[in-house]
């Protein structure tokens, strides 16, 4: 009979040579998934025997790796600061580069404080933050339903349902007339003509709704800043994530709306990731 390690190099093999860069981490990722089992337990069940269901199993989620779809589509979840978070259609899988921005917010986020979520998607951002401050509110929003969903399972998830307020609707639109210490946003910010530049697996199974932005990537940015005063604190702050190519737009459009401490952060390989501001 076939042993799980024999079955995890056959895939590692296949991987390899559809040229996957990280064949290895993949088909390891998938096998402990359809084997419900963790690293020690996968280390120690080397030799043993491949029970057919849980080969059969990996073997349904390694053709659909071949095909282009990314492991955490797969597996339906993503690690994010630290903790997993559930994914679905509507969603971006949260990347490595976003926990800067959760970074910096909790530099300067007051413990108590309240916090505005703009296009939450699967509300890791505002999540994150809340998990590290327990008495800390916040409120997210989403245009998509299905985000919206996946949001709130996450926030039930981690246990902060209390204290995360969801709302369906354009940026400030469906938020009453209130005041947040952090106003935070990973907005779509890649231009429709950018659109060339994606890689496959990003066009093929991202939800376009929160790639794409007209004005070049910038349509967003102008939203939100034109009316973020209405809705942040005298002394709160505005962070949003950005494009790598557009730092200097965004920080002139903050500028000239008023905001005049605005600061640049660039992620470990870097690129500009983040700006900081406050009026």
């Amino acid at each position: 009979m076939t042993s799980y390690a024999e079955r995890l190099i056959f895939w590692r093999k296949r991987f390899e040579r559809a040229g996957l860069a990280t064949a290895g981490l993949d088909a390891r990722y998938l096998l402990l998934a359809a084997a419900d089992l963790d690293a020690a337990q996968l280390i120690s069940a080397d030799q043993d025997p491949i029970p057919a269901d849980v080969s059969a199993t990996f073997d349904a989620m390694a053709e659909r790796r071949l095909s282009g779809e990314p492991v955490a589509r797969i597996l339906g979840e993503k690690e994010f600061f630290g903790h997993n978070f559930l994914l679905n259609k509507d969603t971006l899988v949260p990347r490595p580069e976003t926990e800067l921005v959760v970074d910096v917010a909790l530099e300067r986020f007051p413990s108590d404080g309240r916090l505005l979520d703009l296009g939450t998607g699967t509300g890791a951002i505002a999540i994150s933050i809340l998990l590290e401050f327990p008495e800390a509110t916040g409120t997210a929003v989403d245009i998509s339903k299905g985000a919206l969903d996946c949001a709130r399972e996450n926030a039930i998830r981690h246990g902060v349902e209390d204290r995360l307020t969801l709302l369906q609707g354009s940026w400030f639109e469906p938020i009453e007339a209130q005041k947040f210490d952090l106003i935070i946003s990973n907005p779509p910010y890649i231009g429709i003509d950018e659109r060339n530049e994606m890689n496959a697996e990003a066009l093929g199974f991202d939800p376009q709704l929160a790639l794409f932005a007209d004005e070049g990537g910038l349509a967003a940015y102008k939203l939100i800043i034109a009316r973020a005063n209405e809705f942040l604190a005298g002394d709160g702050w505005l962070i949003f994530e950005i494009g790598y190519r557009q730092a200097e737009a965004v920080s002139q459009l903050l500028d000239s709306n008023g905001f005049s401490e605005i600061a640049k952060l660039s992620d470990l390989s870097g690129h500009d990731r983040a700006l900081l501001a406050q009026r």
